[in-house]
């Protein structure tokens, strides 16, 4: 787990591995944004604000060419970078699943500081599926009282065609056609 700035806060895995990534600064305390280290999934996930693979020779220094990686950041309800998870791996373990996985991880994050930071607002659940609620793909809407759009996650941003901050500048009324009340 890293912050915004690619610095690691917490490492935990295999004793073995998480003894060799250390000697290559794979441990909390270093940085991994990608000015120190070059490409690497900590780093490039941050930069793109996308899930990000980086395996083997494909970091840029050749000290982690041993390593593979997967990266996804996580974000806030309004699209600000909070930090990033990463699941790296000696490479010759490379899990096509994995991917996924820290995708789930991060987004599962996501939900759970979008629920506690808008404890106080509306909360509307969206998915295209009824069995899709409660799931790690629903999308969370925050609403004010007066019908406010202040929270929004990706899935609700793509689905309703929310863009980069449109957050806490649109209302229930602009994007479904409805005050709030009727919404609810």
């Amino acid at each position: 787990l890293a912050d915004a700035d690619g610095m690691l806060l917490h490492a935990q895995g295999d004793e073995t591995f998480v003894q060799r990534a250390a000697r290559v600064s794979l441990r909390p305390g270093a940085c991994w944004g990608e000015t120190t280290r070059g490409t690497n999934a900590i780093g490039t996930a941050l930069l793109e604000r996308a899930p990000v693979v980086v395996h083997g020779g494909e970091h840029f220094l050749d000290a982690f060419g041993s390593l593979t990686c997967s990266a996804a950041p996580i974000l806030d309800s309004t699209g600000r970078t909070l930090g990033v998870v990463d699941i790296s791996s000696d490479q010759s373990t490379r899990h096509p699943h994995t991917l996924a996985l820290v995708r789930s991880a991060a987004r599962m994050i996501e939900d759970r500081v979008f629920l506690a930071h808008h404890a106080v607002h509306w909360r509307v659940h969206l998915h295209p599926r009824l069995e899709g609620l409660g799931t790690v793909g629903e999308g969370l809407l925050a609403l004010t009282e007066d019908g406010w759009i202040v929270g929004a996650n990706a899935a609700a941003c793509s689905w309703l065609g929310l863009g980069p901050g449109e957050v806490g500048a649109c209302t229930v009324l602009g994007v479904f056609g409805l005050g709030a009340d009727e919404l609810l």
